[in-house]
């Protein structure tokens, strides 16, 4: 019996670790935030104060999110001392088509790698070529 419940102890977390540390290994703080631009209409890119990039996957009311004067992220519990992650909002402040403050919020944090970089370079300037 001591053998099965080791065994089964084993295996659930054997399974659940991978997916605890992609959730813990990406911490952009809300007190690091250093800028931001627009991915599209659906995600964003966010520079910490060290030089790191992140992905922000949003959901929701992010049509202005290319003509926002600024953002703000707030928690989702609204204590905004810890880390970005699902659940927070995203709120834009005017320079949309009507002027008004919309507000999405975040599906997911990921670090935002050379790999996604270029991939996205090279998918704009796909783009720009077709049009010429």
């Amino acid at each position: 019996m001591k053998i099965k419940l080791i065994a089964a102890a084993l295996l659930l977390t054997a399974t659940a670790a991978p997916a605890f540390a992609d959730n813990t290994s990406v911490c952009l703080e809300h007190r690091d935030i250093d800028g931001w631009g627009a991915r599209d209409n659906k995600s964003m890119i966010v520079n910490d104060r060290f030089g790191r990039k992140y992905l922000l996957s949003l959901a929701g009311l992010c049509s202005d999110l290319n003509f926002s004067f600024g953002v703000g992220i707030r928690s989702f519990g609204g204590f905004d001392g810890g880390c970005v992650e699902r659940g927070d909002h995203v709120v834009m402040r005017g320079g949309g088509a009507f002027g008004h403050n919309d507000t999405c919020w975040v599906t997911k944090v990921e670090h935002y790698t050379p790999e996604m970089q270029k991939a996205d370079h090279d998918a704009l300037e796909a783009k720009r070529n077709a049009h010429t």
